[in-house]
């Protein structure tokens, strides 16, 4: 029953840019090397702006680690067999090499930025800054959606410079409850009922004020690490001629028949 939900919901929750995506990664798997550019570009920013927010270095250097990043990626690509799966293999490769260093800023949002654990950091990277949604999210971080929630609302405290700990479990709620209704469709009774209960916690009200303020500050920070068009077209230009010359990885039958039905078997990709 659980293998029929995840199939109608990508049937039904399918945009047209996942749907490209879905057929670049065939035709990437083929050793079409422009199919995979084209499935790359969809992740670029969200890869430059992780690594943004691990710490401060020398933009070369950060360019050079996706480009090895998704190189390494391109080796291993038969191991995917959904577009979910390849999305799992960025996340962990992301999460691999990750760099350690001095996180300090001048600016204090950008340090709780680093602050935050790793998966943390993702997570709330690709749904807040890249517009994820909340159950690709979900999926790939191997957690349900309310525990997601959980895990966005704490970090959105963080950035706002509140302690999760420091709040109560009803808070907590209060604040997940949030989260949820941020994401889901508007309904006027729940929006209703919430407003009542957000009413009853003084802190909830003071942080939800905080996070809206908040919100475009973080737009500029994630700008911060984009790249211009020439240079992006430069980073994909350079993430071409590296595949072209690398050989792709055929994994064993079993595996890809194990990742048929649950993507678990994959090589841990770690680059200099």
């Amino acid at each position: 029953m659980s293998s029929l939900r995840s199939y109608l919901f990508r049937l039904t929750h399918a945009t047209p840019e996942r749907k490209a995506s879905r057929a670049h990664l065939k035709q990437a798997k083929a050793g079409d090397c422009e199919a995979y550019l084209a499935l790359v570009a969809n992740y670029l920013d969200l890869s430059l702006v992780y690594f943004g927010g691990c710490l401060r270095e020398s933009p070369e250097i950060r360019y050079d680690r996706v480009a090895q990043v998704f190189t390494a990626l391109w080796r291993h690509l038969r191991y995917a067999e959904r577009v979910s799966d390849f999305e799992y293999m960025l996340a962990s490769a992301l999460l691999e090499n990750a760099p350690n260093g001095t996180i300090t800023s001048t600016e204090a949002l950008v340090t709780k930025l680093r602050l935050l654990a790793p998966k943390n950091r993702f997570a709330f990277i690709a749904y807040e800054f890249e517009n994820w949604h909340l159950r690709w999210v979900a999926l790939l971080m191997r957690i349900r959606p309310r525990a997601l929630h959980r895990l966005l609302s704490e970090a959105r405290c963080e950035l706002c410079g509140v302690s999760w700990q420091s709040l109560s479990a009803e808070e907590r709620e209060c604040l997940e409850a949030i989260s949820i209704a941020m994401n889901d469709s508007p309904n006027l009774r729940v929006n209703k009922e919430l407003c009542r209960r957000v009413a009853t916690f003084p802190r909830v009200s003071e942080i939800k004020a905080l996070w809206l303020e908040l919100r475009p500050q973080l737009v500029e920070v994630r700008h911060r690490y984009l790249l211009e068009p020439e240079d992006r077209e430069q980073l994909l230009g350079n993430i071409f001629k590296s595949i072209q010359i690398a050989p792709m990885n055929q994994p064993p039958l079993v595996h890809r028949v194990v990742n048929t039905v649950h993507f678990s078997r994959q090589v841990k990709i770690k680059v200099s």
